[in-house]
């Protein structure tokens, strides 16, 4: 089943993927061995929209289109808690610095920050007035930004707006510093200076009128990356952003690696390679179906 959300474990060794099946896999990086989360994954084979590892590798997030957040232990695959409360689906999901929150991001038009031990709400939920495609916490953790019909950054700890930048996404990121956000648009990559909200640079990425869905900022500052429905992966290097490295395969999906050694790009079918960072070449590619690891 095609996969829609990717993401490495700090320890790269290993990353988690959702799919459309409503499944969520553990795939070893040097083996391609898998484990499958939970017994069923979401309900009713509804599609995982997104997930999230937190930074001590011992949990998962999920958002998926059954409305829910759901947490998994990041070793034993075994579900941990179930957050309802959304009324359409769970499009984004990321866990706070702190590891004590998740935000999530619906279809439904809000924002919610969610208490992992309770399940509880940590303030009421932000009204976005349309899809929210994406949420991310700044590198600091005292800031959330949200993507949709338009950007906007969050007080973290309140839900107070802070700043609006008037300008459609489908994909957001923070750089590694918090200065700026990287937006994906239509055919398009934005940076935005995340405290003033100046738009400081765009550049046309992807074929006209298809959404740039995937976007991956390294941690080095180095690289960005985006994925798109052209059948193009572009890697722009900092800070020109031109002669991108390309891969002409039907790669949506993008992330980079802890220490930028290692970057991931699937595709919409199950499979996914990894590539080396510093030659760019493929080292080992996912298969389609392999024996799960109980």
């Amino acid at each position: 089943d095609p996969v829609d959300a990717l993401c490495f474990y700090p320890d790269e060794n290993k990353l988690v993927s959702g799919a459309m099946d409503g499944t969520l896999r553990i795939w070893d990086r040097k083996t391609g061995a898998v484990q499958v989360l939970g017994t069923s994954g979401h309900i009713g084979h509804k599609r995982v929209w997104d997930v999230d590892v937190s930074q001590d590798g011992k949990m998962v997030v999920s958002g998926s289109s059954d409305k829910t957040v759901r947490i998994w232990n990041g070793e034993s695959g075994k579900m941990m808690h179930v957050f309802k409360g959304h009324k359409n689906l769970v499009r984004s999901v990321q866990f706070s610095r702190d590891l004590t929150r998740v935000v999530s991001g619906s279809d439904d038009g809000s924002v919610r920050v969610w208490f992992v031990e309770t399940g509880e709400l940590a303030f009421e939920p932000i009204e976005c007035y349309g899809v929210v495609c994406c949420v991310r916490y700044s590198p600091s953790g005292d800031r959330i930004a949200s993507g949709g019909r338009s950007v906007q950054v969050w007080d973290a700890a309140t839900g107070i707006g802070i700043r609006s930048i008037q300008n459609e996404v489908y994909s957001l990121e923070w750089t590694a510093d918090g200065t700026h956000l990287i937006g994906g648009t239509r055919t398009e990559v934005t940076i935005w200076n995340s405290h003033n909200g100046d738009q400081l640079r765009t550049w046309e990425a992807h074929a006209q009128t298809l959404y740039v869905h995937g976007i991956a900022y390294s941690p080095s500052g180095k690289f960005i990356a985006t994925g798109c429905e052209d059948k193009k992966v572009y890697v722009w290097e900092a800070p020109a952003f031109e002669d991108p490295q390309t891969n002409e395969v039907r790669f949506i999906l993008v992330a980079f690696s802890s220490t930028n050694s290692w970057f991931i790009q699937s595709r919409a079918s199950s499979f996914s390679s990894f590539l080396d960072v510093c030659t760019w070449t493929s080292v080992i590619t996912l298969p389609k179906s392999l024996t799960t690891v109980q």
